[in-house]
């Protein structure tokens, strides 16, 4: 095996699926991916109880050059480049899946001799793809970890693309000394778009940034300045990245939070509907605020598992365990072959979590966790004789009254 042949073979693949297009093509076969992977990349264990372990390329190179032209993220640092000895738990910075940085280049839509702010330097690839396009002088590029902008800027000048300009600072602020800029692209997850971002766009110019929350991830956001301190777009293609320091949730271990639960209870609402169905999982992240995180813990057959709810601040914590897969159309067409159908509600535990507000006007602490507080009356099961069947709806008998911050009218969805 050789780089420049898994090279190829990336680009070959990436153009069949239909991720990479003639815009970029030349730039992918051209700029070397494993050029900018540092020696130490960490690979999640669950030997290790999920922590990040090192791959090194000195000691397993077939490994470390396979997942340098996997089309997969690789986790170039952990903890801040602190991890502890037992191993890393935070990812806090990656190279992403080709794929996706081919798919937010292609809606950056840059030319050559435009003027390009990046967010999120890294590792220093995308900034080497951008300069092939537009010129290694059109690129500036902002990362907050000065260890990462000496890796980043050594990279790029190894790569011959020294002229990009490599800049240690919060990337929230943009860049005003190299401003305006014909395109804007944030490698890093945003709650909202910072105003620094859509001041220094030129007139006509187009911003590139996935939004972010710890619950789910909402999408892509593509914006252009409208020349009137303004910038107006759209949500696209789901992408999941990391969000900024500032916002970081951190990863949970389940164990350091759960206990035994409060309540537990059984719905007939599946957790796809509002853990992984986009639209729905967008709006209720979007309005949680910040802190509420989602996390999936496989389970023994596909499909199966348990979805976590954590609030590391206040400790508290939900969970629904999937088992089987839920009526398609009702209870009818599933009582057809005969079944059970239910569905562990959230049961919760843990401190009362801080007053947020959700989709409906409840506080977060009158959400999170309802199996502590509300009570399944009935559920909807199909009994074991096809054709029969009870269709009962989930309700809660009673929940604790609402504070009067929690019933006003739920706040605007920031970056709709």
């Amino acid at each position: 095996m050789t780089l420049e042949r898994e090279r190829a073979r990336l680009v070959t693949d990436l153009v069949a699926a239909g991720s990479l297009g003639d815009d970029w093509r030349a730039a992918f076969e051209q700029v070397p991916r494993h050029e900018f992977i540092p020696g130490t990349v960490w690979q999640v264990s669950e030997a290790a109880g999920g922590r990040l372990l090192p791959l090194r390329r000195d000691t397993d190179p077939d490994t470390w050059s396979k997942l340098a032209y996997r089309n997969e993220p690789v986790h170039t640092q952990v903890d801040d480049g602190n991890p502890p000895v037992e191993g890393g738990w935070e990812v806090t910075s990656s190279t992403s899946a080709p794929s996706v940085v081919a798919t937010m280049l292609h809606a950056l839509d840059a030319e050559p001799g435009m003027r390009v702010l990046e967010i999120g330097a890294g590792t220093g690839w995308n900034a080497a793809l951008l300069a092939w396009k537009v010129g290694a002088e059109n690129v500036t590029t902002v990362e907050i970890d000065a260890q990462l902008v000496i890796q980043a800027r050594g990279s790029l000048a190894a790569a011959g693309l020294g002229k990009v300009t490599v800049v240690t600072g919060d990337g929230t602020l943009g860049y005003p000394d190299a401003a305006p800029y014909d395109r804007v692209i944030a490698t890093v997850g945003i709650r909202e778009v910072p105003y620094a971002w859509v001041a220094q766009t030129a007139p006509g110019g187009r911003l590139v940034a996935p939004l972010y929350n710890s619950y789910h991830q909402p999408g892509l956001l593509t914006l252009a300045a409208n020349g009137d301190g303004t910038a107006s777009g759209r949500l696209s293609w789901p992408l999941s990245f990391m969000g900024t320091r500032a916002a970081r949730v951190p990863r949970v271990a389940p164990a350091s939070i759960v206990g035994e639960p409060a309540v537990t209870g059984e719905t007939d609402l599946h957790p796809r509907l509002w853990g992984s169905g986009r639209d729905a999982a967008m709006a209720i992240g979007q309005r949680l605020g910040d802190g509420v995180r989602l996390q999936w813990q496989k389970g023994t057959a596909p499909g199966q598992g348990t979805v976590w709810l954590f609030d590391p601040a206040s400790r508290s914590w939900a969970s629904v365990e999937a088992g089987e897969e839920p009526p398609r159309t009702g209870c009818g067409r599933a009582a057809r072959d005969g079944c059970s159908t239910r569905w562990p509600t959230p049961t919760g535990g843990g401190a009362r979590p801080a007053n947020r507000r959700s989709p409906t006007g409840r506080s977060q602490s009158d959400r999170m966790a309802s199996g502590s507080r509300c009570r399944t009356d009935r559920i909807r099961t199909c009994s074991s004789s096809p054709g029969r069947c009870g269709l009962g709806v989930v309700s809660c008998r009673t929940c604790r009254s609402r504070s009067a911050a929690a019933r006003r009218a739920p706040p605007a969805v920031p970056g709709a």
